[in-house]
């Protein structure tokens, strides 16, 4: 469930003071803003402290989805590997919890042989052996494991399709998009990344003015739509992976659902469902 929020400060306070009137909380409220799930004035604010001058407008997108257990959905197993669905807000095998830690509770060698960034939802690769793991490392060193997914980003494509080919942290860069569906003033977008560098779609697309949906670390402008200041995340999402099984010799292919927040944006960008904004005077 998502909750979203416009505010407008009747005086200057602190940017938590205001977020939590409506999360009845500042432990929440720093929380909120931590995930860059707050915007002042069209831009994101990551600090908390920050002062908030006389009739700002500030827009909340309370997704639960951060406070509530996370929930590991399996896609598939065998006696060498699992494939979850990772929900959003928890980190692959950093931090506690994280998807490592909890798979280990029930079997101490799960280790995940491939990671998404902590708002990155989607299919997931934990193998039960360490052979399994030294395997993979092998078959992503060979490019054997595609990986395809979904995002909602910023602005509409001139083209259907197309690549950015810009090197990061040093290193050749690539990666490859499709134009599924387009909105007013968004994009749903298929993509597929040759080479991993670290949030290399989320860099890549800021890079070329359409930044992923939620954005906070690559994109420091303002938001031009008003709706994408209420994206309950970074709407990114792993929706497909495929592979050659490194022990049974078959090929694995995995589709992994959205999850909730995705699909309840998706319906707002398609006219499925209004976007209920609740607006309020704080301070």
């Amino acid at each position: 469930m998502v909750e979203f929020f416009k505010l407008k400060s009747r005086g200057e306070q602190p940017l938590i003071e205001c977020v939590s009137t409506v999360t009845g909380s500042k432990k929440r409220a720093k929380k909120l803003i931590n995930e860059g799930l707050c915007s002042v004035n069209g831009l994101k604010e990551l600090f908390y402290r920050k002062k908030i001058k006389a009739k700002s407008s500030i827009y909340v997108s309370f997704n639960h989805l951060l406070f509530d257990e996370k929930r590991i959905e399996k896609l598939y197993e065998d006696e060498y590997i699992l494939i979850i669905n990772k929900p959003p807000f928890i980190n692959s095998n950093k931090d506690v919890p994280n998807v490592e830690e909890i798979l280990r509770r029930k079997n101490k060698d799960y280790t995940v042989v491939h990671r998404l960034d902590k708002q990155t939802s989607g299919a997931l690769i934990a193998a039960k052996e360490r052979k399994v793991f030294e395997s993979f490392k092998e078959l992503f060193k060979k490019k054997r494991v595609k990986k395809v997914y979904l995002c909602l980003a910023a602005g509409n494509f001139k083209k259907k399709s197309g690549k950015v080919n810009v090197p990061l942290d040093g290193k050749p860069s690539e990666t490859l998009f499709r134009v599924l569906e387009e909105f007013n003033g968004t994009s749903l977008l298929e993509v597929e990344i040759p080479t991993g560098r670290k949030h290399q779609i989320r860099r890549h697309l800021s890079l070329i003015n359409h930044p992923v949906l939620g954005e906070f670390n690559y994109w420091k402008r303002k938001w031009d739509k008003e709706i994408h200041l209420f994206s309950p995340r970074i709407l990114l999402h792993a929706r497909k992976i495929e592979f050659p099984h490194p022990i049974l010799k078959k090929t694995v292919s995995v589709k992994a659902p959205f999850p909730e927040d995705f699909k309840l944006f998706l319906r707002i960008l398609r006219g499925e469902e209004e976007l209920k904004v609740i607006e309020k005077e704080v301070g």
